[in-house]
């Protein structure tokens, strides 16, 4: 477990540097950090997935209507 140490004031620094708190100095627990293996290689997949198709779409939605324009433009 990793823990942070947090003032329950303010914090002020005195001529030596120190830091120092108006209330108290409490150990406050911190979240478990990130880690990629606890990720489902089934939904990373189905994400980027959604992701691709997405960009696809705008894509070639962008496209069609350059064409358009590009038709109407020459005719």
């Amino acid at each position: 477990m990793t823990y942070a140490l947090t003032c329950d004031g303010t914090v002020s620094v005195d001529a030596g540097g120190a830091p120092l708190c108006s209330g108290g100095w409490v150990l406050v627990q911190l979240p478990e950090q990130f880690d990629p293996s606890q990720l489902d290689p089934a939904v990373l997949a189905q994400v980027f997935g959604i992701g691709f198709t997405l960009v696809t779409t705008v894509l070639l939605i962008g496209i069609g209507c350059k064409a358009v324009l590009d038709f109407l433009k020459h005719a």
